[in-house]
């Protein structure tokens, strides 16, 4: 009988180590994808910050520094033009219309940033996904703000932008909150900036 209740016993402290085991090791996996959609939406972060900076930095190139080159610029849009081919990434002889614009409609990659080169798409699925927020803010050379909507002969004295960016996306785990992130950047008119005498 003792045998019995020996083996009895040891069986139930097998299961309860097993139980442990496999609790310790799916915590685990659940952590290690945490970690790595973290990883991935920050690594998607830094390339749209990276490619923000580096379509704004080509506002008016080529133009003489007195033209009027910003088109349009409201907070979620701005429009300029450039002698700078970004699909093609080259100088043009022909004058390019760059726009970024924040799309109205939710799918299931957030809101995304539209990138239009004379009217056609950069890319064909978007490059700057899972926006919640965008908000431009201007600046004259004086560092002082002209506000989110700049009109009329004030588009000629943009020298650079803020732009405050609010990324969200689900994670994997359905019962968790989602993971939002907010990022606030300054980008020059370089063609603007560089070129400016006081």
């Amino acid at each position: 009988m003792t045998v019995i209740i020996d083996l009895l016993g040891a069986l139930m402290v097998a299961t309860l180590l097993m139980l442990m085991v496999i609790t310790f090791q799916l915590q685990f996996r659940d952590t290690a994808d945490r970690t790595i959609f973290a990883a991935q939406m920050m690594s998607h972060e830094q390339r749209a910050c990276k490619e923000l900076n580096n379509i704004i930095a080509l506002v008016g190139v080529n133009y003489p520094i007195d033209s009027l080159v910003v088109i349009q610029a409201d907070s979620t849009r701005l429009q300029f033009r450039t002698f700078w081919d970004y699909q093609g990434n080259m100088m043009t002889n022909t004058a390019n219309t760059l726009s970024l614009t924040l799309s109205n409609s939710t799918t299931d990659v957030g809101r995304e940033l539209d990138i239009l080169q004379s009217a056609s798409p950069v890319y064909d699925l978007g490059s700057i996904l899972w926006l919640e927020e965008l908000r431009f803010r201007y600046y004259d050379i004086n560092d002082s703000l002209m506000g989110s909507v700049v009109t009329g002969s004030d588009l000629g004295r943009i020298y650079f932008i803020d732009v405050n960016m609010t990324f969200k996306r689900d994670p994997p785990d359905i019962t968790t909150t989602p993971l939002r992130v907010k990022v606030q950047q300054r980008c020059y008119l370089m063609n603007r900036y560089l070129r400016h005498s006081p």
